[in-house]
């Protein structure tokens, strides 16, 4: 599979999981305005509270609103055995961060913003990175890393805005093919 389609891939996932924590959002903003009078019907301007829990038929939390440790939303999605499975909140900087997780807990893909514009990574299922897609102070850089966890590639810009491919071979040794 080419970089192109991986960050085709990484960029559709990244969409899907918008549109998912949106349409949860959605859902459980209905679920406690029905929930919140004893006949089950309400009509609200507002509903104000510290921490808001979805329960599955079983009585497990499956979906939490609250403040993270730094005082910013979160909103999580958990599976029945109470692993995370989406989470999106703030970085302690304040900027926005997206984070999949396997069903056993492990971390699958994050999408993170930062003030040079933004990260996403995606991770083997033995917590090693994968692929790397930053904004770097030259533009874009991806970084595609081996089941090892060692970088064997990157696409970058240079300091001069042309384009440079850098890949090595596993004992270190490579080379950088650049657009001069």
């Amino acid at each position: 599979m080419s970089i192109e389609e991986r960050v085709g891939q990484l960029e559709k996932q990244a969409k899907s999981l918008r549109l998912t924590v949106l349409v949860l959002a959605v859902a459980l903003c209905g679920v406690v305005s029905m929930a919140a009078t004893d006949g089950k019907r309400g009509d609200f301007d507002i509903v104000t509270a510290r921490y808001i829990n979805l329960k599955n038929q079983a009585g497990d939390y499956v979906v939490r609103l609250r403040a993270n440790p730094e005082g910013d939303g979160e909103i999580s999605t958990h599976s029945a055995r109470g692993n995370d499975l989406v989470v999106l909140t703030a970085t302690v900087d304040g900027n926005g961060k997206i984070t999949t997780y396997h069903p056993d807990g492990k971390t699958l893909v994050k999408l993170t913003g930062t003030e040079k514009g933004g990260i996403v990574k995606t991770y083997q299922p033995d917590g090693k990175e994968l692929v790397s897609v930053n904004a770097s102070a030259n533009g874009g850089l991806i970084t595609v890393y081996s089941k090892t966890g060692e970088g064997i590639a990157n696409m970058r810009a240079d300091d001069y805005g042309n384009g440079e491919v850098s890949v090595w071979n596993r004992k270190g040794k490579g080379r950088v093919f650049d657009s001069k």
